[in-house]
């Protein structure tokens, strides 16, 4: 052993405790004090290396400290900016919810002069950019301070885009259509539709901008949370908010670009057929086909033109098709195939084609005059007067949203069955008469309306088409190009790429109107995929908590709750495999394929105050073990079905109230 390692660490003398000479400290050699006489002792290679790093540190420790300082002291001062800049944009989207144009505008102005003061106090910290790893941070910083400008002027676009609508669209503000009748108001606005495309177009270039900087920012640098603060979430959702935004403003420009067609503001009047669902007896596309009329539209002026019952055209289908099997086996008193029964397909374009193309041929219709088929369901009604209040219908009475007791439901629902469906010991003549004047009675008071409820009816209507309570089908292509850009065509989509898929489709083939009292509930159970397949179990319960009616045509009353017969068709991803079934009556499941997806159905049947649960499982090809995404998509007239999500191991709820993508981690 080298003898210099056997030498004392401390000069003698010293008053540090004495230390045991087998351990060597280059930190204690260099405090030491050697005595004059001591032979000076060169230290060793990585004494140096270590002394060095030493310095390093140090010096990196005291820079460190006085960025710290610095950065730590910008913070604070962008804070008072920043917090100024929420509260100016927290006050010009409450001002907007509540119809106030002048005051969002004035706020906004703030927002983006408290912008630039954060902006300004952020340049302060450039110099972090020429720090390795800081920089990445700062730069993620001017992304997103680039990002909220061009997103503060987007929003300024759309206010202004907004401003010359005020009147009509409820706000309060300098609108340039405030003389005239409600009618002329929206036929000046029909009229000026053309002119806010370029805007569209400036909102589009806005909202890219937004995009591309908030894409450069990689959220997975950042912390879940921080301090009790989310991070890495807000991130992503400012991403995914950014792109539904574009996304919005893409799909709406080819609508409001046929908007003023649809509403025969182009010098020519629109004839449109309706079909009137009712989706407490569910159809595929919504519910049994129980009316029709024509609407006549020009300048934005709605006409009743006809209404009859359904099977009034019928009568005069002499040529009926061979009836599919699966009514024949349920709709017991059928023989051939009626209009009527005609939306099998839960994909209404599909459906309709069908339908139209015998109802074309029916004498006296002239089919070649009309411009396209809208369906409306009873939840359109119910919403029209929630919104609007109590409509009088000469010579029917009155009909509310309150609800009736004796079904649970909104007063027009239960005084229309009544009217309808409550059996007589007498034939009645044209029992489905109300629709016309109930149509008649609605569209007066909306045109009537004060213009405060008008944000609240628009609100109801775009709800309504979101839902799939109102679906439209157009025979101009360009126009059902428009419609389906906005999912309101009630189109079967296909499945998405690196995505599961479900829709599931009921059909009431017997069962009186059990829908209205009939509550669905699903579970989700999904497994982390394995070796490139997902297995997932989904669990559905229907319940009907409400005691039978008396269906005895000689009692003379109203018959909506019986014994449901379900034909349920499961629709998932091309592909899957169902392994295990439950729940479906014996000898009625099968597996198929259709519109582009695995098809697995069958039958069961609920009782009033009983409950039945269904249950498949299935596997699908799925390789990324992250993350499950699903695309739902909801049945026209289905009512909101809550999804326990359970995805290995962990629950969500999922409210699927529309066509919805879903994203949860393994």
């Amino acid at each position: 052993m080298d003898d210099t390692s056997k030498e004392p660490l401390l000069a003698e003398g010293s008053d540090a405790p004495e230390i045991s000479s087998t351990v060597t400290t280059p930190f204690a050699s260099v405090n030491s004090t050697e005595s004059p006489s001591a032979s000076p002792k060169k230290p060793k290679v990585w004494v140096k290396i270590v002394l060095s790093i030493v310095v390093i540190l140090l010096v990196l420790g005291i820079f460190l400290g006085v960025i710290g300082g610095v950065v730590y002291l910008k913070a604070r001062e962008m804070m008072g900016s920043g917090t100024a800049l929420q509260q100016s944009l927290q006050a010009s989207y409450t001002a907007i919810k509540s119809q106030n144009l002048v005051e969002s505008k004035a706020k906004l102005v703030e927002a983006q002069a408290q912008l630039q003061e954060v902006k300004k106090k952020y340049d302060g910290l450039g110099f972090m950019r020429f720090i390795p790893f800081a920089g990445a941070y700062y730069n993620d910083g001017k992304h997103g301070l680039k990002a909220g400008q061009s997103a503060l002027e987007a929003a300024d676009v759309a206010l202004q885009a907004i401003e010359p609508y005020a009147d009509v669209l409820g706000f309060s503000g300098a609108g340039t259509f405030t003389g005239g009748s409600v009618e002329n108001r929206i036929q000046l606005a029909l009229a000026t539709l053309p002119k806010i495309m370029p805007v569209m177009d400036q909102l589009s270039g806005k909202l890219e901008n937004v995009q591309s900087e908030l894409a450069q920012i990689d959220e997975r640098r950042y912390p879940e949370s921080f301090r009790g603060m989310v991070i890495r979430e807000k991130i992503t959702s400012a991403k995914a908010f950014a792109a539904g935004a574009k996304e919005v403003v893409t799909q709406g420009k080819p609508v409001l670009e046929v908007l003023p067609d649809i509403a025969g503001a182009t010098g020519k009047r629109k004839r449109y057929f309706i079909l009137f669902q009712n989706d407490n007896e569910r159809r595929p596309t919504g519910g049994f086909m129980t009316a029709f009329a024509t609407l006549l539209v020009e300048n934005g002026h709605v006409t009743p033109e006809r209404s009859d019952d359904i099977y009034e055209l019928d009568k005069k289908f002499r040529n009926k098709p061979e009836i599919p099997a699966i009514l024949k086996t349920y709709l017991k008193t059928e023989t051939r195939w009626n209009l009527r029964d005609m939306n099998l397909s839960p994909d209404f374009k599909n459906s309709m084609d069908v339908f139209w193309s015998y109802y074309s041929k029916l004498p006296g219709e002239n089919a070649k005059d009309v411009d396209g088929i809208i369906t409306v369901d009873t939840a359109v009604l119910e919403n029209l007067v929630a919104v609007l209040g109590p409509v009088e219908v000469p010579g029917y009475g009155t009909f509310s949203a309150e609800n009736d007791k004796r079904c649970d439901c909104p007063q027009i629902i239960y005084a229309l069955s009544e009217i309808v469906d409550r059996p007589t010991p007498f034939l009645r003549a044209n029992r489905k008469g109300i629709i016309g004047p109930m149509m008649q009675a609605v569209l007066q008071k909306a045109y009537t309306a004060p213009k405060q409820l008008w944000p609240a009816l628009f609100g109801s209507a775009w709800k309504n088409i979101e839902e799939k309570h109102v679906q439209f089908y157009f025979f101009d292509e360009k126009t059902q190009a428009a419609a389906e850009s906005i999912n309101a065509a009630g189109r079967v989509k296909p499945t998405p790429a690196n995505s599961d898929y479900l829709f599931i489709v009921d059909a009431n083939l017997g069962g009186a109107k059990s829908n209205l009292f009939v509550k669905t509930s699903i579970e989700q159970d999904v497994e982390v995929p394995q070796n490139g397949v997902l297995k997932k179990t989904i669990t559905m319960t229907y319940k009907n908590p409400f005691p039978p009616s008396n269906c005895n045509l000689e009692a003379g009353q109203l018959c909506l709750n019986g014994k449901l017969t379900d034909w349920l068709r499961i629709y998932l991803p091309e592909g899957a495999k169902v392994t295990d079934s439950l729940g479906f009556d014996t000898g009625t499941t099968k597996t198929s394929e259709d519109l582009g997806h695995a098809v697995f159905e069958g039958v069961f049947t609920l009782q009033p105050l009983n409950q039945v649960k269904v249950k498949i499982t299935y596997t699908v090809p799925y390789t990324d073990t992250k993350t499950y995404r699903l695309f739902m998509q909801k049945q026209g007239g289905a009512e909101d079905i809550t999804h326990l999500m359970t995805v290995n191991g962990g629950q969500q709820q999922v409210v699927l109230d529309k066509d919805k993508a879903v994203a949860i981690p393994f």
